[in-house]
């Protein structure tokens, strides 16, 4: 019992740990932002330019606050491959050595993926999303933009998209594990695409075509690949378990005669 307590307490304080890591380089970098957030404010104001929008706010603090959000929102992002990596390294406890290394040589794949998610998200959807919700709403509403909303929705907005981009990732390294088939993600590739579809008509409903197929199709793609990969991952693992067999079976016969 001792040793398996010991154990436990050893486990919670390696997730300590690897929080604090997490808190200390998302707070180091809020605080640098926040000292030069104006920039970043001007840039998260052109999707809504053309519109001539005047932000506003309604409280004494909201200033305050929706500035120290901008700067966490911002921070989570940019520390995102700490962030990965910290989780990985944590994950990493209860797993084989091999099993280890093919973690740590994902973690630089998942952060590339997360922040291109953000970025696609901020540059291809967006604009178009803004557009649709001020266009649909000015036709019988005075447009007053509260600051504060904002840019909330353009931060969870961008964390969505960065979270997005992970999943069909994400899906190769369960895959990897096997803790997912192939055949489970086939028979759920036709809900996932019209799930896919349903999200970005929500999301992008005043794009054309061509727009709403650029936007859609990466994760398409990604989702696809990711049936591939674990599908000859899985072939290779049958066909080393066949030899290992094979040769299993040809010992046992020479060592009778």
């Amino acid at each position: 019992m001792a040793s398996n307590e010991m154990s436990v307490v050893d486990h919670l304080n390696e997730l300590r740990k690897r929080i604090i890591i997490c808190l200390v380089s998302i707070s180091f970098v809020a605080v640098v932002i926040y000292a030069k957030v104006y920039y970043l404010i001007n840039i998260l104001m052109k999707p809504i330019a053309k519109f001539n929008l005047t932000l506003v706010y309604f409280k004494l603090t909201e200033g305050f606050v929706t500035r120290l959000e901008v700067s966490l929102i911002a921070a989570l992002i940019i520390t995102s491959p700490i962030i990965i990596f910290e989780t990985m390294a944590f994950i990493r406890v209860g797993l084989k050595k091999s099993e280890k290394k093919f973690l740590y040589k994902n973690t630089f794949i998942l952060s590339i993926l997360f922040i291109f998610g953000t970025v696609f998200g901020y540059v291809m959807i967006l604009p178009y999303s803004l557009e649709f919700l001020i266009s649909y709403g000015v036709s019988y509403l005075n447009p007053v933009l509260n600051g504060n909303t904002y840019f909330s929705f353009i931060g969870i907005f961008c964390l969505f998209m960065g979270i997005v981009f992970l999943i069909p990732y994400i899906l190769v390294i369960l895959g990897k594990l096997s803790l997912l088939s192939s055949k489970i993600l086939r028979r759920k590739q036709i809900p996932f695409i019209i799930g896919v579809l349903m999200i970005e008509g929500l999301l992008l409903p005043s794009a054309d075509f061509f727009t709403f197929m650029v936007v859609a199709a990466p994760i398409l793609l990604m989702y696809e690949i990711s049936i591939w990969i674990i599908f000859f991952s899985e072939r290779r693992k049958r066909r080393k378990n066949n030899v290992s067999s094979s040769a299993r079976k040809g010992f046992k016969f020479f060592r009778r005669k």
